[in-house]
């Protein structure tokens, strides 16, 4: 009898292993459609709307995370209700696909703006969806494993999608949409053709008891807390590398491009490794031996660019290196911290504070730039890493009582004894 539940286990989770890639390629192709746009704003705003502010210019990303914010939310409240993932990612990558075509007709920036919005609105309605069905094909033994294959696809759409829209964009300003467009017509005839809905008979919260997911799960805190750090950081990276490239090192585009891929690559890299090493080990141990030198290394990166590019590529390896230590462990703690019933409520929440995060970023490098110099904007950016790390491990010992080495043993026993 055992032997026979043991067998049947394995092959529940090969099974899953292939789900999990089946989700992560969709992922993939989501996210670098999403991604493509970002190498050619300038043209693509400037150039079809002469006169514009640059304050202008950069609501073209804020009504995007403003729909990732909203619509993040309402998705993961109405999944758990329905029990449906399928069906969002369908909407998500049909109504995707009108809207990138539709931002490409207009010469009215105010109604480009409403497309961006709506565009934003139906892509983290399948981006949402597939993060909770990386959830939904998880248990406490596979979840870190698991979040390691989805969050390196996830990677690699971010550094993939502004290589490839640099060479579309080359071709001719609009290429760069119609792609994004073609991309989520190949996601709607894969979900339409190969993706399912997980069986269940478990119970369907409703709406409020969706939107109250955090007071039932207070351990929600923890990921949601790293997520939004993280997010941060990615958004102040991604404005302030270029900005520090162009103004203070003087260079060109190919460099800048570069720089942003010697970053990307060991975070892919890392991603399943890490994630199966937290299966292993437990979540917060790896958590903090990545967050901690991270912290370190991104409050000196000013400094270090300072000395020129080799230096700075060096600092970007290792800053790399350190975040993809997190990233898996993060996800799979949302996992662990709430039953999964309430996973894409539970999931919305750790994308909405992500995209809180992202927003923030750029907002904080404005601000210390407009008072400071790059030395100390990248110093405030460290301090917040290790101030927020510091929260974390207080709340983790003294809020929930808990120890910071869990091994995977008792990780395991919790999370099948919670769930």
């Amino acid at each position: 009898m055992e032997s026979s539940c043991t067998k049947s286990d394995d092959q529940i989770h090969a099974d899953n292993t292939g789900k999990i890639l089946f989700t992560g390629a969709l992922t993939f192709l989501t996210i670098t459609a999403a991604a493509l746009l970002h190498v050619n704003q300038p043209e693509f705003i400037f150039d079809r709307f002469p006169g514009i502010s640059n304050l202008d210019y950069s609501l073209f990303d804020v009504m995007l995370y403003a729909a990732y914010l909203i619509f993040g939310i309402a998705t993961g409240a109405l999944s758990d209700r329905w029990l449906r993932r399928r069906i969002f990612v369908i909407l998500g990558a049909f109504g995707s696909i009108v809207f990138y075509l539709l931002m490409t007709t207009t010469l009215s920036y105010p109604l480009l703006l409403t497309y961006r919005f709506l565009q934003g609105s139906f892509t983290v309605m399948a981006w949402q969806s597939f993060m909770t069905l990386a959830l939904d094909f998880s248990n406490a033994q596979s979840r870190g494993k698991h979040m390691g294959i989805f969050g390196a696809l996830l990677a690699l759409s971010f550094g993939f999608g502004p290589a490839i829209g640099g060479i579309l964009a080359t071709i001719g300003v609009l290429v760069p949409y119609y792609a994004a467009a073609a991309l989520n017509a190949i996601v709607l005839i894969m979900t339409i053709g190969g993706l399912r809905d997980p069986p269940t008979t478990r119970r369907r919260p409703s709406i409020v008891q969706s939107l109250l997911v955090m007071k039932r799960y207070p351990k929600l805190s923890i990921p949601i807390t790293f997520n939004f750090v993280d997010r941060l950081h990615m958004g102040f990276i991604l404005v302030a590398l270029p900005l520090f490239l162009s103004s203070v090192l003087g260079l060109p585009e190919s460099l800048r491009g570069m720089a942003l891929a010697i970053f990307a690559i060991p975070f892919i890299i890392l991603q399943y490794p890490m994630g199966k090493l937290s299966d292993k080990y437990g979540r917060y141990p790896v958590l903090i031996v990545g967050s901690l030198p991270y912290g370190i290394v991104l409050a000196v990166l000013g400094l270090i660019g300072a000395l020129g590019f080799l230096p700075l590529l060096i600092g970007l390896v290792f800053l790399g290196i350190f975040s993809g230590i997190t990233a898996p462990s993060a996800l799979a703690l949302v996992g662990d911290a709430s039953k999964t019933e309430d996973s894409a409520m539970a999931m919305s929440l750790f994308n909405f504070s992500g995209n809180l995060g992202v927003t923030v970023g750029p907002l904080i490098l404005g601000y210390f730039l407009l008072i400071s110099d790059f030395f100390t904007t990248f110093l405030v950016a460290g301090i917040i890493e290790l101030v927020s790390l510091l929260a974390i491990i207080i709340s983790i010992k003294y809020v929930f009582n808990e120890t910071l080495g869990q091994d995977r043993h008792d990780l395991v026993s919790q999370s099948i004894a919670f769930q």
